[in-house]
């Protein structure tokens, strides 16, 4: 009987197992999770599990049923450390190892660390799992904390702004590149995010490069930037983007280049291996060339892809890559790649607290990015999938 094991336990292992039960695979399926808890939805990390009233419990990403009712053995709570192509076995922490005759890395991605003095210091936070978002609530709601440096404009700072000024809490965002979400969206939309974040008391610090974090004691009392200016803060949360878990890959010899490189299948160097989700590096129908996309859609996507092509079967039909994000009451969604466009056209909407903004190369629509219009994201995806 084939055996199938997946290494990681978020949406892309789990909507790989589940796609290779509706693709008709019989054999065994085995997800390795390193966590000691269920799967879990990572997105209300940075949203609501930080501002609720009362810790939150993890919303699991299926219910316990689904692994039954697929029949899929998972174990949590054990880290793989090598990878043994010639065997064709993975090895656990602690020396136990597992055969495979297919494997799936689903490992992910973890937060960019900063080299800075006092980067260690108490209350100074990145964001990746359940550990991390508790240890931040707890930060935020603690009566001392009145002010919050959040290093990076990118959508996980963001979010966490956010939610901090939700709180009442004096939030400045420093940001070495010239605007917000320089990598994920066009000018208009970030600008137009920052205005409304502004206006509700969210201060912006851009082309500002920190070179220390300050301490008295243990914990952080503030940074300083480059130009010598310091600014107080009670919690600082690094948010300067994601580095892709690899290094078993790369230490098994599998090509890789800032992620696993995969095929249109998502096959790796070694035909055997297959790598989905945060991890893997591929190329997009978007952009034609190999990009790694950090989405829940491009991870249940790729996760379906792949289980297609070990099945033998199609694959699904080739869709545009979205994000979304909530932000002070607003719902950011991008369908597409905002890169390589040379025009921005505004559509009209009916509220100005709403903006739709569609991105061309030439004549080509390339990317669409929508404010407070959900409804919208349906027929923009078509648009751009013509």
């Amino acid at each position: 009987m084939q055996k199938i094991v997946i290494i990681g336990a978020g949406i892309a292992s789990l909507t790989a197992a589940e796609a290779l039960r509706q693709n008709g695979f019989d054999g065994t399926i085995t997800i390795l999770g390193e966590e000691n808890t269920l799967p879990y939805q990572r997105p209300p990390l940075s949203k609501a599990y930080l501002t609720s009233d009362e810790l939150p419990s993890p919303t699991p990403i299926r219910s316990p049923n689904f692994f039954r009712d697929n029949k899929v053995e998972f174990e949590q709570g054990g880290k793989v450390i090598a990878l043994e192509r010639s065997a064709k076995q993975v090895v656990i922490q602690g020396g136990r190892k597992i055969k495979y005759d297919t494997l799936i890395l689903a490992t992910g991605a973890r937060p960019r660390p900063i080299d800075l003095p006092g980067e260690s210091a108490k209350n100074v936070f990145y964001l990746r799992n359940l550990d991390h978002s508790a240890a931040l609530r707890n930060a935020l709601l603690a009566p001392e904390c009145e002010k919050v440096a959040i290093l990076g404009a990118g959508v996980i700072g963001l979010e966490v702004a956010s939610a901090a000024n939700l709180q009442g809490k004096q939030v400045s965002v420093f940001e070495a590149n010239s605007r917000a979400m320089c990598r994920v969206a066009s000018p208009l939309t970030s600008n137009f995010v920052r205005n409304r974040m502004a206006s509700a008391g969210v201060m912006f610090y851009f082309n500002a490069s920190v070179n220390q974090i300050l301490t008295e004691g243990d914990r952080v009392s503030g940074i300083r930037l480059s130009d010598g200016t310091t600014k107080p803060a009670d919690v600082v949360v690094i948010g300067i983007g994601a580095i892709p878990n690899a290094e078993l890959a790369q230490d098994a010899n599998l090509d890789c280049d800032g992620g696993i490189i995969v095929d249109s299948g998502m096959r790796s160097s070694d035909p055997d291996i297959f790598a989905i989700g945060d991890c893997a590096k591929a190329v997009n129908v978007s952009t034609n060339t190999p990009i790694r996309i950090e989405t829940i859609h491009n991870a249940m996507l790729q996760a379906q892809i792949a289980a297609a092509h070990i099945c033998g079967k199609p694959s699904p039909p080739a869709s545009p890559p979205r994000f979304w994000s909530d932000l002070n009451g607003m719902k950011v969604q991008c369908i597409g790649i905002a890169t390589g466009y040379d025009r921005i056209q505004r559509r009209p909407t009916e509220s100005d607290n709403a903006c739709e903004f569609w991105l061309f190369s030439g004549d080509r629509m390339i990317a669409a990015e929508t404010v407070n219009l959900p409804t919208r994201q349906a027929k923009l995806s078509k648009a751009l999938s013509g």
